[in-house]
């Protein structure tokens, strides 16, 4: 069981861990989602909260090595980064490249509305900022069947990735998982997005990866915090919770059912604890069933090495 802290070579594929910090509702010194997996200095983003664009400048990423940003739902913790990250992006030096984003249905129309009303400030900056001129993200709907199954999302000379459906709760129409293959090593690494455990979808997309990436949750958080809301706010929030999102005690089940070697914590919600505490509650739960794989509980920033 591992609290994350020291950093690997920077120039070896890695996952940074952007932000790990769930739900709508702002934290100080907290990072909402946004993981980035670095192959071969390229850069491919799942996810894209709101402090997207800062946190690839503070971990020494930037905008330039951008492949592709990959969005698990539509949720807005999850997405409200992105008009940021295009904006900040192309006046970065070196700027961020034409970019291709894909998600579920709607990630498509999304990308062509993602800057609207802010014609005004492009425009201004085109014509005096030195920056030429503004190039649109590309949308991609990424369609998963009903009944689930693992669909092809994208390739190119560094990963294949493939995506599948999971469940976050009845009002989300569309929540994936994606599980990205590296060519050159042959690494799996496995991205839950937001799904309640256990899910069949996952476990098949996730069978015998390398780093499995789950969001975590402390359900024993949730009643105290439902009860400082207003009726019927907090019943629903509690409701949300339990049946859409992943208990840590059973996530080493998870890793476990799925045969993935390494097992990472991100997402944590509904409160922010130290690493410590995470590990503290998955270690029992790990030993219980004789998962034997490693689990890491980082923070924001810290970097898993492939």
């Amino acid at each position: 069981m591992t609290e994350r802290h020291q950093q690997p070579d920077i120039a070896s594929d890695r996952i940074v861990m952007l932000g790990v910090n769930g739900g709508p509702v702002l934290a100080p010194d907290e990072a909402k989602p946004a993981l980035a997996l670095v192959v071969n200095d390229a850069v491919y983003l799942v996810d894209c909260g709101l402090d997207t664009s800062r946190q690839l400048l503070t971990a020494g990423l930037g905008f330039a090595g951008i492949r592709g940003i990959f969005i698990t739902h539509h949720h807005l913790d999850h997405t409200s980064g992105l008009p940021g990250l295009l904006l900040h992006g192309w006046t970065a030096r070196p700027p961020l490249p034409a970019v291709d984003i894909w998600g579920p249905p709607g990630a498509k129309q999304k990308a062509t509305q993602l800057l609207a009303g802010f014609e005004d400030e492009i425009a201004l900056f085109q014509a005096g900022g030195g920056f030429g001129d503004f190039t649109a993200p590309a949308g991609h709907d990424v369609e998963v069947p009903l009944e689930g199954g693992i669909v092809p999302v994208m390739e190119d000379d560094n990963v294949r990735v493939e995506a599948t459906r999971v469940f976050h709760g009845p009002e989300v129409a569309d929540a994936y998982a994606y599980r990205f293959s590296v060519k050159g090593t042959g690494k799996v690494v496995v991205f839950s997005g937001d799904t309640a455990a256990h899910d069949a979808n996952l476990a098949a997309i996730a069978r015998g990866c390398d780093v499995l990436v789950h969001e975590t949750q402390d359900n024993s958080a949730i009643e105290r915090i439902a009860a400082g809301l207003p009726h019927p706010r907090g019943e629903e929030l509690k409701k949300h919770l339990f049946e859409a999102h992943s208990s840590v005690l059973d996530l080493p089940a998870v890793a476990q059912g799925a045969h993935a070697k390494k097992l990472v914590f991100s997402h944590y919600t509904p409160v922010a604890h130290p690493p410590a505490v995470w590990l503290a509650m998955a270690t029992p739960a790990a030993e219980a069933i004789g998962y034997k794989g490693e689990i890491i509980a980082p923070k924001a920033l810290d970097v898993i090495p492939l």
